[in-house]
């Protein structure tokens, strides 16, 4: 049985996946970088230290 679909990936059902729906995980890992960086801001007491 042959297909053609993409085979020279090795992995194409990834491929087909990225072309259907977009990189949903290069997505979600920017998202959580963004939230690493937010909650990194929120949480910086090193302002406070400096005024004592």
């Amino acid at each position: 049985m042959t297909s053609s679909t993409h085979t020279s990936s090795p992995t194409p059902i990834y491929e087909e996946l990225v072309e259907e729906h977009g990189d949903i995980l290069a997505e979600a890992r920017e998202a959580a970088e963004r939230s690493q960086r937010t909650a990194s801001q929120a949480l910086d007491w090193s302002d406070l230290r400096r005024r004592d």
